[in-house]
């Protein structure tokens, strides 16, 4: 084993990547380094026994796992919330990227805004070594796709107009951002503000319409107008002198390639800006900001759940002042917590976003009203909290802050800075407490060969894990999430869903089978994951077994990381269940397709035919075999703990 000389040039990183000499929690990674070194250099002594052995196994496993998140100095504030809520204001105001106008009240900001739906996909702000733009572009056949749709809603006939679009008579087939960038992409924009004779705006793309007999042919030349094969620039750089400010350059930049008017750039997936400046004063950690697309009809959506499994982001939950907590909010909190997903008491935090004067506007339950901002948002705070807290949802806080009344920024910041730290420390604490145990273990590993106190607590360990093999039989099933989401989604979403084999952000059958399938599974084995936790708790209160106490840990452990990479393999074949068997089947999306048009009822019809593909008995059998497959692998968590356990 390598010894510690105290100094960079003695570490030798065998086992974990070597991080910075700037990196915030060296020491403690040092320390991980070391630990797994002792840990190799005990299981080559040939008087190991094999429970022990399995335990030196499990620590190696729980170390890294634990590490991988403290290596990581990368971070993500993403903010959610609905259209218009003021999620891209409140990104510039943080980034300092305001440009100075005749009124300094209201500067202009690099990231366009307006009352909502300005922001065509996804963007985040991040540090780089001058100002730029960044993207990564759709692909040719996602393109083609909305392309295809929009032509769809070109030559959509005013007479086949039934009940089903009388919630959004204007939708373009696609989103209405993507609809603009096709527009413009393709020379099809209505900005010549000319009118027809009926007093209307003339529309450029419905006029080429008229000229072909099917949406195909009409798709074929708005393609080509937009000549995607010249679109391959994917990012561009500040480089001074005659482009003028670097900001004015970088707003004119970000709207150009937003709106689809740069001639060099494809249809962005995803959009990052670069500044020089850093990001929150975090200076041993990169920070970036998220704009995620806004909420306009469901929260239920792959790209926001994203962010709630990645263990290095921060999610802000933007709020209107009157609607806090935003049901979007409230859905997403909710749906975090039926998926499993860990940390959301340091990760998911509330941002309430207050108009002028709306806080004053509070009142106490007598009708008195608040002396003055401050007090208004602390009773906003009380009852926000409240209403979380009644439904039991996990959050990290809650921040207020008022753009138009220029609330001080650095208030906000030292939140979100705070945020991100405290995830860290709680990445660190795990990774600690793996290290102190399996050091403990190492130390003392010939007394722990042959304690007797071991063999108790293994012993009592061991009668529950026999009498808990079996899961629980939810009452859910893995289809009922996106059934549900059916029924409530708008006509629209729904269209635009089935046209599309299933796969649409506002309602992503993908998605919703597997986060149906991990809600699943999480009901089928919630119970015996609390249960063990009372029996290891129960353990770890008896002090005539503290010198297994270690053990203990470590059986919890594994149940909780074996949990959890259940949750997440479950979802997996849940989202193939759709790539494998639904997708594939034409008939089911035909069946759906065709009853646009048909009068009213389309949602009911749609859900009908999704039922009935689930109740097919071929099909009707998958949530017997998942609960199969999901018992399978609780089996296999509890032989892993039962390997561990120095039973003779």
């Amino acid at each position: 084993m390598v010894a510690d000389t105290g100094m960079d040039i003695g570490k030798v990183w065998e086992n974990l990547p070597e991080p910075s000499e700037s990196h915030p929690e060296e020491t403690l990674l040092w320390d991980a380094e070391k630990t797994l070194q002792s840990i190799n250099e005990l299981a080559e002594k040939p008087d190991i026994k094999h429970a022990f052995a399995k335990r030196l196994e499990e620590y190696i496993s729980q170390i890294r796992d634990a590490a991988r998140p403290v290596l990581a100095t990368e971070h993500s504030i993403a903010f959610v919330g609905n259209i218009g809520v003021g999620k891209s204001t409140v990104m510039c105001r943080i980034a300092e990227l305001e440009i100075a106008g005749e009124a300094p009240a209201t500067p202009d900001l690099v990231l366009e805004t307006g009352a909502g739906g300005t922001t065509l996909c996804e963007v985040a702000l991040v540090q780089g070594s001058d100002y730029g733009l960044a993207i990564e572009p759709r692909s040719d056949e996602e393109i083609r796709r909305e392309v295809r749709e929009f032509s769809r809603y070109l030559k959509f006939l005013p007479g086949d107009a039934q009940e089903e679009n009388t919630e959004d008579p204007d939708f373009p087939g696609t989103s209405k951002e993507i609809a603009r960038a096709i527009r413009n992409m393709s020379g099809l924009a209505n900005n010549n503000r000319a009118r027809g004779p009926d007093g209307r705006f003339v529309d450029l793309a419905k006029g080429l319409a008229g000229d072909f007999s099917d949406a195909d042919s009409l798709a074929t030349e708005i393609l080509n107008r937009m000549d995607l094969q010249a679109r391959t620039v994917l990012e561009i750089t500040y480089s001074g002198g005659s482009e003028g400010e670097p900001l004015l350059w970088l707003k004119d930049a970000f709207r150009e390639v937003n709106y689809g008017m740069h001639p060099d750039f494809s249809l962005p997936i995803r959009i990052e800006i670069r500044v020089p400046q850093q990001i929150l004063g975090q200076e041993s950690l990169s920070i970036r900001l998220v704009d995620t697309k806004g909420v306009d009809d469901t929260a239920e959506r792959e790209d926001l759940e994203s962010h709630f499994r990645d263990p290095n982001t921060v999610v802000i939950l933007c709020s209107a002042f009157n609607d806090a907590p935003a049901l979007s909010a409230q859905q997403l909190l909710e749906r975090a917590k039926e998926g499993g997903f860990p940390d959301l008491d340091a990760k998911a935090a509330i941002l309430v976003l207050p108009r002028p004067d709306e806080a004053l506007a509070v009142k106490f339950d007598d009708g008195v009203p608040v002396t003055d901002a401050a007090e208004g948002y602390e009773l906003k705070k009380d009852q926000v909290t409240t209403r979380l807290e009644s439904r039991n949802l996990q959050f990290a806080g809650i921040e207020f802050f008022n753009v138009r009344e220029n609330d001080d920024p650095s208030v906000l910041n030292t939140f979100l800075e705070g945020l991100v730290n405290r995830l860290r420390n709680r990445h660190s604490a795990r990774l600690d407490e793996a290290i102190r145990g399996a050091t403990a273990t190492v130390q003392n590993y010939e007394k722990e060969q042959e304690s007797e106190i071991l063999r108790e607590a293994a012993r009592r360990l061991s009668i529950w894990l026999q009498n808990n093999e079996q899961v629980g039989v939810p009452s859910r099933r893995m289809q009922d999430s996106l059934l549900e989401a059916i029924q409530t989604v708008n006509a629209s979403s729904l269209r635009a869903s089935v046209n599309r084999f299933g796969e649409w952000h506002n309602l992503d059958y993908p998605y919703q089978l597997g986060s149906g399938a991990r809600s699943v599974a999480l009901r089928a084995v919630a119970a015996k994951r609390q249960a063990f936790k009372a029996i290891t708790d129960n353990l770890l209160q008896d002090p005539d077994l503290e010198d297994a106490h270690d053990l203990v840990r470590q059986a919890h452990s594994i149940i909780e990381s074996g949990v959890n990479q259940l949750l997440d393999v479950v979802r997996s074949e849940g989202i193939a269940i759709h790539d494998r068997e639904m997708k594939p089947d034409t008939g089911l999306w035909a069946q759906c397709i065709s009853e646009w048009g048909q009068g009213p009822g389309y949602r009911v019809r749609v859900y009908d035919h999704n039922v009935a593909w689930f109740d097919n008995p071929i099909r009707d059998s998958a949530q017997a075999e998942m609960l199969e497959f999901i018992e399978s692998q609780w089996r296999q968590i509890l032989e892993r703990v039962s390997a561990i356990l120095p039973i003779d």
